[in-house]
């Protein structure tokens, strides 16, 4: 299999030639292999390889799934792996040892996927950009003087230059749908609760984050939450699908929808000239399709404030004191970011009703945005509030780093996705190319509870409109 090949597959294209014996799955693993050894260092996309298991595992008997043999990367946080360690990106965690495989990773592996190694993320993925002092910053293929987004950047720039067709992402406030906007592929952020968790944490970041893959095709995505959701044993929350199976959906036509338009972020501010243009096209775009368009607007009285930064910032100072009964010590000053010392300060200072009114602060919220899309199937808006922000423009790491600058540059850049969090509703990033070969914009879509499979059959038939999975940045593994 050569570069071209291998690049222009996604992870369902790749596991049919595998099944049809037009390659092996021992060959595709050494093709992603010479990829990745010749990209990454252009990229820094991948922080940790397991290729030497990729092998063994590719020369067993391959399980029955539409993503059989496929490479894939799994995100160096939040999930647990026998075969590499977890460090949250961060160094305090450096010669920390594995674990055994959490519940998605298990699915993953069943599902016959080949875990080549872990991508970057910032500092326990807690930024809007991928900058991490850790290992460096990640680079995106589309235009390496602009972030790849956060938090899963290393993910992003990896699915969108070929290295690998999907890649796993965690999203607590964006973190799959901001890096799928900057670097020009599709992300879901499912359901919250409908991928596990488990068997480590009953929730991560009070409910917020959801795990998944970012993608190039839509079917992709399909295909490996079909691999992947339903609850595990023992957990609290059963989420189960609302359909036998999200790849088959996509062969059925969506029915007519209604769906709302906003351009207006939840702040009550407007965006970028791109956003608007991507709104527009893909609005048009859904109405010659059939679909009923309607303006929607956030409510006023949302109530986002302090509470946000709150809920998740305790999972990552649980994560450190964990740490520290593990080594025997407190960090090194230098061993964690200025935004991490300023998070386990934040979290000692608060008490047990500040949390409460924390969670209580969230279901309120929830419940005002899902009322107000209540006549709404669907609701579009832009993915980002601007274009992908140069590297550096944010900064959690060093002395310079400020708490209210830090979260008003992110939420201004980073709008419209955290809410869709802390209502726990699906919601995807789709790239929209404006002009042939220019780095793409992104629209998001967001749905309702459960209703995951509408998001999929709908940015599936635009992704027949827009071609997205046709999308080549100037750092291509196709051209290698």
């Amino acid at each position: 299999m050569n570069f071209s090949d291998y690049a222009d597959h996604d992870a369902v294209g790749i596991a049919r030639l595998i099944k049809a014996k037009e390659v092996s799955a021992e060959e595709v693993t050494e093709t992603a292999i010479d990829v990745a050894e010749s990209m990454n260092p252009k990229l820094n996309a991948l922080v940790m390889t397991n290729f030497d298991n990729a092998r063994a595992a590719a020369a067993q008997k391959l399980p029955e799934s539409p993503v059989s043999g496929a490479p894939f990367y799994l995100k160096d946080v939040n999930q647990f792996t026998s075969d590499m360690p977890t460090t949250f990106s961060c160094p305090f965690f450096d010669g920390v040892k594995p674990k055994p495989d959490s519940e998605l990773v298990k699915r993953w592996r069943e599902a016959g996927l080949m875990i080549l190694g872990k991508t970057n993320t910032p500092e326990f993925a807690e930024d809007f950009v991928c900058e991490p002092t850790f290992r460096g910053v990640t680079l995106n293929p589309w235009n390496p003087e602009v972030t790849t987004g956060g938090s899963s950047g290393g993910a992003g720039a990896a699915v969108a230059s070929g290295m690998v067709p999907l890649a796993h992402g965690t999203d607590l406030g964006g973190s799959i749908r901001i890096p799928a906007a900057c670097c020009g592929v599709f992300g879901l952020k499912p359901t919250a609760g409908l991928n596990p968790m488990g068997p480590y944490f009953m929730e991560f970041s009070n409910g917020f984050n959801s795990d998944h893959v970012l993608t190039r095709s839509v079917r992709d995505s399909a295909a490996a939450l079909d691999q992947s959701a339903g609850p595990v044993r023992g957990s609290r929350y059963h989420v189960r699908p609302e359909v036998g199976s999200y790849l088959a959906m996509l062969e059925e036509k969506p029915p007519k929808l209604r769906i709302g338009v906003s351009t207006s972020t939840p702040y009550g501010d407007s965006v970028g000239k791109n956003q608007e243009a991507s709104v527009e096209r893909v609005s048009t775009a859904l109405a010659d399709m059939g679909h009923e368009i309607d303006e929607y607007a956030y409510p006023a009285d949302l109530g986002l404030g302090s509470w946000m930064e709150d809920l998740w910032m305790v999972d990552v100072a649980y994560e450190i004191d964990n740490r520290v009964k593990e080594v025997g010590r407190e960090p090194l000053h230098e061993e964690l970011e200025a935004l991490t010392h300023f998070v386990r300060e934040r979290v000692a200072s608060l008490s047990a009703m500040d949390l409460y009114r924390a969670r209580q602060g969230a279901h309120e919220a929830s419940m005002r945005v899902i009322n107000s899309m209540s006549e709404f199937d669907l609701v579009l808006t832009p993915t980002l509030g601007s274009d992908p922000i140069p590297v550096g423009y944010m900064d959690s790491r060093t002395a310079n780093f400020n708490m209210e600058t830090w979260g008003e540059r992110g939420h201004a850049f980073a709008p419209f996705a955290y809410i869709c969090n802390v209502s726990g509703q699906p919601a995807a990033s789709l790239p929209v190319q404006l002009k042939d070969g220019e780095h793409p914009c992104a629209v998001q879509l967001a749905g309702h509870t459960g209703k995951d499979h509408l998001i999929l059959q709908v940015a599936a038939e635009l992704e027949k409109e827009l071609g997205w999975h046709q999308y080549r940045p100037p750092i291509w593994a196709g051209d290698l």
